[in-house]
């Protein structure tokens, strides 16, 4: 993934990337999301372009707890998060978190 451009480059300032790891369960756990805010979580199978945009909310600290469908739990997911920043260098032209990896294995 792209670094994150300036938003005000006269004064230097970064939006910082949120980050997240996934439960083998399928919860999506993050932290420096912007507090209270509208989180969108992607999930994209591998090998294929099926994409899901699946809606939560961050925390007043900015953190995050999305527990995922059933349905979405199967195969090979790269899973991503957003809480809408802009970044002119990121997917769509927000800013992302980092893409997890999750292999859900039948049985």
């Amino acid at each position: 993934m792209a670094a994150a451009k300036a938003v005000d480059p006269a004064r230097g300032v970064s939006p910082a990337a949120p980050a997240i790891t996934v439960t083998r369960v399928g919860v999506v756990i993050g932290a420096g999301f912007l507090p209270g805010r509208d989180v969108t979580v992607r999930i994209t199978h591998r090998g294929e372009e099926v994409r899901d945009y699946l809606n939560y909310a961050a925390d007043p600290n900015g953190f995050l707890y999305a527990d995922l469908p059933s349905t979405a739990l199967t195969g090979v997911l790269r899973i991503s998060a957003t809480d809408h920043r802009r970044d002119e260098e990121g997917q769509c032209g927000r800013l992302w978190s980092n893409t997890y990896t999750l292999s859900v294995v039948d049985g």
